[in-house]
C-alpha cells in the first residue's frame, strides 16, 4: 500500500514536471519564433488622429467579477495559448503593459487552483474603464466581434475568372502608388504587376483584407500526391483610406438587415447579388498590402516585436487607447442592469496584440478565433455587447 502511494506521488510529480516543461518549450517556440521584427506600419491603424483618454473609472474591488471560469490552467492547450499570449505581451514597448503581463503570468503560474488565482488578482490588480471624447463605441457600451485566418484558392496570374488582386507591398518600388484608391490601383499596370496572387470571388477578396492574414492555396500547383501548395501571407501596410465593409454596403442598400446581420447573412446576400458584391468590394477605398510570412510566426502580432496571434486570447483593439500588449478584461453585458446581490459577472482575459482600420474607440474589440472554416464561422457569428476594462497593476 505504501509502495503504491509512493508510486502514485511520483507519477503526479512527473506529470506536473513534464507538463511544465512542455508548456515552457511550446510557449517559447510560439512566442519568439525566429527573432524580433518591426512593430508594424502605422497605416494599419484606424485613419485619423489617435484618440485621447479623457477620464477613467478605477475598480479595486474585483469580487464583483468572476475570474475562476477564465482560469487558464485547466487544459494544456489553453495553458500554452495563455502563456504564449502573455509572453508576447511582456515584450511590449509600453513599460506598463509589459509589467502587467509579467505579473499576470507570475500569479497564474503560482496559483494552484482557480480560487487561488482569483484571490491573487484581488490584491495585485485594479480594473480601469476609460472614457474617450468623441468615441463612437464607449468602453461601457462596447461590442466584441471576431476575425480569423481564411484559406482561399488563388492563381498567380489573372484571367477571366481570377480578377481580384491581392496587392503586394508597394512602398519600396512604387511609393507614388501607395495612397491610391482601390479603383485607381486596379487601373494601374504597375500595381497589378506587384500583385501576390489573384482571387476569383469579391467576398473572399474582402475577407482576406478584413482579416489581415490568409493561407493561399495555389491553383496552378499540384504535387504528385494531388495536393496544392500553400503559402501564408500577412498584411504589412494599407493605403490609409477609410474602410467600408461589404456587409455595411449591402445593408445600406436594403439587401441585409443592418442591425442583426452575420457573416453567414453576408455570404448569402453576396451569392444572391454577385454584381452588387463586386461593386461593394470596389467601393471600399481602403486597400491592404501583403507580404509572404514564415509559418512558424504566423499570423504575427501587431505592435509587438515578437509572437503570433493566439486563438482565444489575442485581440485587435485601438492601440492609441490600449498600448500593444495591454491585458484587457471583457465582460458580457446583459440588457438589464445587474441587481444588487446578483452573482459576479464572468470575466475573460484578452491581450491587445493586433489593430484594425475599423477597430476604433475604447469599446471596440475584435477577438482572434484562429484559422480554418470553423473559426471563420464562429468569428462571423460573434457580435457581443461587452464592457471593457484594462487590467492594471496596483504598483
Amino acid at each position: 500500500m505504501q509502495a503504491f502511494s509512493i508510486a502514485a506521488s511520483l507519477a503526479t510529480v512527473l506529470t506536473t514536471v513534464l507538463t511544465t516543461v512542455l508548456t515552457t518549450v511550446l510557449t517559447t517556440v510560439l512566442t519568439l519564433g525566429a527573432c524580433t521584427r518591426p512593430l508594424g506600419d502605422a497605416s494599419l491603424r484606424p485613419p485619423g488622429k489617435p484618440m485621447k483618454v479623457r477620464d477613467e473609472l478605477v475598480i479595486r474591488d474585483l469580487s464583483v467579477f468572476e475570474f475562476q471560469t477564465g482560469y487558464p490552467k485547466r487544459f494544456l492547450e489553453q495553458r500554452v495559448a495563455f502563456n504564449a499570449a502573455c509572453d508576447a505581451s511582456t515584450y511590449s514597448p509600453d513599460e506598463g503593459a509589459a509589467a502587467d503581463a509579467k505579473l499576470l503570468q507570475k500569479l497564474c503560474s503560482a496559483a494552484g487552483s482557480p480560487e487561488q488565482f482569483a484571490s491573487s488578482l484581488q490584491g495585485n490588480f485594479e480594473l480601469v474603464q476609460v472614457s474617450v471624447e468623441g468615441a463612437a463605441v464607449p468602453a461601457n457600451a462596447g461590442i466584441m466581434t471576431g476575425y480569423a485566418t481564411p484559406e482561399v484558392t488563388v492563381r498567380l496570374k489573372p484571367d477571366e475568372r481570377y480578377r481580384f488582386p491581392i496587392f503586394g507591398d508597394l512602398r519600396e518600388k512604387h511609393p507614388e502608388l501607395v495612397k491610391l484608391s482601390r479603383r485607381e490601383l486596379m487601373a494601374s499596370e504597375e500595381a497589378r504587376q506587384a500583385a501576390i496572387a489573384w482571387i476569383d470571388d469579391p467576398l473572399a477578396w474582402a475577407l482576406v483584407e478584413t482579416n489581415g492574414s490568409a493561407r493561399l492555396v495555389i491553383e496552378e500547383s499540384t504535387a504528385k500526391d494531388g495536393r496544392k501548395s500553400k503559402s501564408a501571407i500577412t498584411r504589412v501596410a494599407t493605403n490609409g483610406r477609410p474602410w467600408t465593409s461589404i456587409g455595411r454596403w449591402l445593408a445600406y442598400r436594403g439587401l441585409l438587415d443592418g442591425a442583426t446581420y452575420t457573416f453567414a447573412d453576408v455570404a448569402q446576400a453576396a451569392a444572391a447579388h454577385p454584381d452588387k458584391t463586386e461593386e461593394a468590394a470596389l467601393d471600399n477605398e481602403r486597400v491592404v498590402y501583403f507580404a509572404f510570412a514564415a509559418e512558424r510566426n504566423f499570423p504575427p502580432t501587431y505592435g509587438l516585436p515578437v509572437g503570433k496571434l493566439m486563438s482565444g486570447y489575442s485581440c485587435a483593439a485601438d492601440q492609441s487607447i490600449y498600448p500593444a500588449g495591454s491585458v484587457l478584461v471583457i465582460v458580457e453585458r446583459s440588457a438589464q442592469t445587474p441587481a444588487e446581490g446578483a452573482p459576479p459577472r464572468t470575466a475573460r482575459f484578452v491581450f491587445v496584440q493586433d489593430a484594425g482600420g475599423a477597430i476604433e474607440g475604447p469599446g471596440r474589440i475584435d477577438a482572434y478565433f484562429g484559422d480554418g472554416i470553423d473559426a471563420l464561422i464562429r468569428a462571423g457569428q460573434t457580435r457581443t455587447p461587452i464592457d471593457v476594462y484594462r487590467m492594471r497593476s496596483r504598483n
